[in-house]
């Protein structure tokens, strides 16, 4: 199995992947939700217009009178479900297409058979279709700026990670003077966050390996005099 590379493992890495995944969850969710409701809203406004001219159609129908252009009994192109639903005594509305275009068709009885009118519904169409890209173009720009936001954030809190484990280092080399000097931890009115809580203990620790180690020294050096003295 091969292995994954060493920066896969880094908190900036698994910040930024966890970044954009609910950046892309978030986006998502949000689109779907405006997707649906402009969607409902128009198809809703398109199916009240295309009932509307279907009750005008049939009182001409029933009059006698002749029917407009976007009218017929059994017309070309109506869509047999919504022909069955006519002929069966009932009305209802579909966007099918009709000559290369979206249209809005509503049907209803009428003497056995199914009298329609026809919308165009290439504008509620290329509205909605306008809509997913413009959802699509802003979620990226949102999830882009974020992910760059969210990086800096993070690259901050990894830097003075890497500072206190350095420090760390030279003080298990020997070197007893280092000191993280987080400026959170100076400042007592500042908030401490959990980086410099860490970067605090670790300089206490220091201090206090370093007073006892002078101590222990102190100690040996009085030791060392005591017995020197009476030797000579």
């Amino acid at each position: 199995m091969p292995r994954r590379p060493a920066w896969t493992a880094t908190l900036t890495w698994k910040a930024a992947v966890f970044i954009t995944l609910m950046c892309c969850a978030l986006a998502a969710l949000l689109g779907a939700l405006v997707h649906v409701s402009v969607t409902r809203q128009t198809v809703d406004a398109s199916r009240e217009k295309a009932l509307a001219r279907l009750e005008d159609v049939t009182r001409a129908y029933e009059a006698g009178e002749p029917l407009p252009a976007f009218a017929g009994v059994d017309p070309v192109g109506l869509p047999p479900s919504l022909r069955a639903l006519a002929t069966g005594g009932s009305r209802g509305t579909m966007v099918a297409d009709h000559g290369g275009r979206p249209t809005m068709w509503a049907a209803g009885p009428a003497d056995g058979r199914a009298l329609a009118v026809r919308l165009d519904y290439s504008l509620s169409a290329r509205t909605i279709s306008g809509l997913d890209q413009a959802i699509l173009g802003s979620s990226v720009l949102a999830i882009a700026a974020t992910l760059l936001v969210g990086s800096f954030a993070v690259t901050r809190v990894t830097r003075r990670l890497h500072l206190t484990a350095l420090v760390a280092r030279r003080i298990g080399a020997g070197d007893l003077d280092a000191r993280v000097g987080d400026p959170r931890t100076k400042d007592p009115s500042r908030p401490q966050d959990e980086v410099a809580t860490v970067s605090g203990a670790l300089d206490t620790m220091a201090s206090a390996l370093q007073g006892k180690l002078l101590a222990e020294q102190r100690f040996t050096a009085d030791v060392a005099h005591e017995l020197r003295t009476p030797l000579t």
